[in-house]
Parts: C-alpha cells; sequence; structure tokens
C-alpha cells in the first residue's frame, strides 16, 4: 500500500465510488457485458482495470480446467480449448455484487497510479510470480494502462528479444526511466473533475497532509475470437477542457484531431511463450528513484485582517468574502458535484434548478426560506453539514 495515501479514505472513497457507479448502471441493467464495462465508468483507466481482472480470471479457470488424465497437448484439444475459451469471452455477463469488489480495486488502482506512480509500477513488477517479469506479462502491463503508458511501454521495449528477466532488472531499467522521463508522467489534477462526476474526489482527504502539500466502441467481433483478442478503442480524456471534445460525422474532433490511438488496447491471452533464457541473479533491495512534485506556497495580503485568528487574511479568504452577482458562477466545479452528490441526490437537473430559482430570489431571507424549508425538507438534508454550510455563505456573498 503506498504511504502517501490515508489507509482508511482511500477504501472508503473506492468502495463509495464502486458503489455510485455500479447503482447508477444495475438501476436500468440485472447483468453487465464486456462492451459495457469498456463505457462504465468516466475514468477510462477504471474500466480497463476491471477487464483486467476478468482477463485473469478468465485465464486461470482456463488452466484449472486440465486434467491430469487427458492430452491437453494434443493439437486437436488445443484447438478446441482455445475456441472454447474464446467463445466464453464473448458473453461476459456480470452481476452487481460480482462487479462491485473488481470496481472498488480498479479504482483503488487508477488512484494510485495517478498520485504515486512509482510505487503502483514498482508494486506491479514485486508481484511478478517467481520474481521474473515476462515478455508477455510486461506486454499485458501496457496493454491495461492508459496512464503514464509511457512507463510500461518503455520496460516493454528494453525487454525485446529477451523472453523473462528477473525483476530486479525490471526495477533498475523503471529507476532509469523515471529518472529520465519523470516529467511526462500525467497530472492527477486533470482526473480529478472525472471521479467527481460520481463521487467527488477531495485529495486533502485522500491523501497525507505530507503528500498533499507536495502535489503539483465498436461491435462484437465472431465468436471464433476472444473479446480479450479484440481490439477496445478507449475514450481520450483531455488535459485542459474538463468534458471530451465534440466529436463530428467524420469521426475527428471539431479541431480536426483524429482521436488519440495510445488509447487502443488488444488483448490477447492463450499465446505461447518462448524459452527462458538465463536471467541475472535477483536483488530484492527496493528501488531509489523517487518522485519529485512541485510545492504550494500561500500568498498573504498584509493590509487586512483575519478577525478570528488576528493574521493576515490569504488571497483565498479575501476572494470567498467577496459579494458575487451569481451563484452558479461562483460556484466551483467541485463544489458543483459536491452539491449535486450530497444535497441533490446526484441528480444534476435538480441542482440547477435550484440554483435558479435561489438565484432569483430578492434577498437573503428568501434564499434561506428556500433551503430550510423547501429543499431541506425535499431532500432531507442535514442542515448542520458541511456541504449546506457552503451554500449558505455562498447565498450570504450573494445578497451581501
Amino acid at each position: 500500500m503506498s504511504n502517501k495515501f490515508n489507509a482508511s479514505s482511500l477504501t472508503e472513497y473506492c468502495k463509495s465510488y464502486a458503489r455510485k457507479v455500479a447503482g447508477d448502471f444495475f438501476a436500468h441493467h440485472t447483468v453487465i457485458s464486456g462492451q459495457e464495462l469498456l463505457k462504465l465508468s468516466p475514468v477510462s483507466q477504471v474500466n480497463l482495470f476491471v477487464i483486467s481482472s476478468l482477463s485473469d480470471k478468465w485465464r486461470s479457470d482456463a488452466e484449472r480446467f486440465r486434467s491430469p488424465f487427458f492430452d491437453f497437448e494434443h493439437p486437436d484439444v488445443r484447438q478446441a480449448m482455445q475456441v472454447f475459451m474464446n467463445t466464453v469471452s464473448q458473453h461476459i455477463s456480470v452481476r452487481r455484487e460480482n462487479l462491485e469488489p473488481l470496481l472498488a480495486d480498479a479504482t483503488r488502482r487508477t488512484l494510485i497510479l495517478l498520485f504515486d506512480p512509482r510505487h503502483y509500477f514498482d508494486e506491479a513488477l514485486r508481484n511478478q510470480p517467481d520474481f521474473s517479469l515476462t515478455a508477455d506479462a510486461a506486454h499485458l502491463l501496457t496493454r491495461y494502462t492508459q496512464i503514464n503508458k509511457f512507463v510500461p511501454a518503455a520496460l516493454e521495449e528494453r525487454m525485446k528479444g529477451k523472453s523473462v528477466v528477473y525483476v530486479n532488472q525490471a526495477l533498475n531499467w523503471l529507476d532509469e526511466i523515471l529518472m529520465q522521463r519523470g516529467r511526462e508522467l500525467e497530472k492527477p489534477e486533470k482526473y480529478i473533475p472525472l471521479f467527481s462526476e460520481k463521487v467527488l474526489l477531495d485529495p486533502g482527504m485522500l491523501l497525507r497532509k505530507s503528500s498533499y502539500d507536495s502535489l503539483p466502441a465498436q461491435p462484437l467481433p465472431a465468436a471464433t475470437k476472444s473479446f480479450f483478442d479484440t481490439e477496445v478503442e478507449n475514450t481520450v480524456i483531455p488535459a485542459a477542457p474538463l468534458s471530451p471534445p465534440p466529436v463530428n460525422g467524420s469521426g475527428t474532433t471539431v479541431n480536426g484531431t483524429p482521436p488519440d490511438p495510445d488509447f487502443t488496447v488488444k488483448t490477447h491471452f492463450l499465446s505461447d511463450t518462448g524459452s527462458a533464457e538465463e536471467p541475472v541473479a535477483p536483488s530484492m533491495q527496493p528501488s531509489q528513484a523517487t518522485a519529485h512534485l512541485s510545492d504550494i506556497s500561500t500568498l498573504e495580503v498584509n493590509p487586512v485582517v483575519n478577525e478570528e485568528s488576528n493574521g493576515p487574511v490569504t488571497v483565498g479568504e479575501t476572494f470567498y468574502r467577496a459579494p458575487i452577482e451569481s451563484i452558479s458562477k461562483s460556484i466551483s466545479l467541485n463544489q458543483k458535484f459536491m452539491f449535486i452528490n450530497q444535497l441533490f441526490n446526484g441528480n444534476a437537473a435538480s441542482y440547477n434548478e435550484a440554483i435558479e430559482e435561489l438565484n432569483r430570489a430578492t434577498s437573503y431571507d428568501q434564499a434561506r426560506d428556500l433551503v430550510s424549508y423547501r429543499y431541506a425538507a425535499q431532500y432531507l438534508w442535514d442542515m448542520s453539514s458541511d456541504e449546506v454550510a457552503m451554500l449558505i455563505d455562498i447565498l450570504k456573498r450573494r445578497f451581501a
């Protein structure tokens, strides 16, 4: 477990996220298929990790099917087994009670990959069987990694011509890759709104304080092929916009750029491996590379004094005390997701209607009555909650 995280907060968030995502889907379905899994979460990496878990299960089931009483190496048997397993893979059908644990684990892995990529890849390598990394395992790691994909791709590139290496060699490569290309690691900030579409993601609650302060579809193939053998086109997550750019009829974005080919995943699991070469003797010493993130400093405005602390008021405090002309425009994106999820039961339309009505109020007393006697009763709000207090503060600024 990465020591950057508050373990209990990470576990609770992952369970809540899995519960919300599964609940939204299974409110209208009884089972979910493989193609539906690929579009289940707004965060494509979460979906890929779920598929990865299913593929591991698929492979292990194929191995358990073998019996010492029959020749499973006979060409006819091998061919029949592959056709059978590939056909089974085309009929993925998962119920909610079986999906939620996979979703929670996929969410956990994605968050660690985002906020502590060094630990994620280190752990992925150390968990390889027999402390050895095979070419097939390296290829699978690349295939199911969308975020910071360049790391496993570089590892796989260094394995060319080698069928297997000891993990200590792979860890040395990992150190070199991160030291040379560490600046290419993706920023977690661009994924926070995507997670918050379902459940508000607050890094300040998720991470330990020291870590937080240092932060800067296509159709099914023929039944003779495996679901895990098909090409899966994943949605490209833009770095700057908070929602993906629209796509026109020609299949390109409005600005004419094609989808990012790096998010194409190909899978094949029943492949033969070559003979292992003699690897270098292993070492269990941990790898030495560390991630460095920029510090965040707080600006202070000297002439203004905070009445509660008798200290200078920060820029943020000055901003949040200033009067506003529009309630909706003063609510940040993270606040919006929090209000929708915590106050309006995840219903964005109800949130929009309420904000518009509050914005039309002619006085603070009228707006406060709407909150106290209408919305609180309708949505069973806890008037002492932080979310309601935050909304009330915004109303005070609106009618200041």
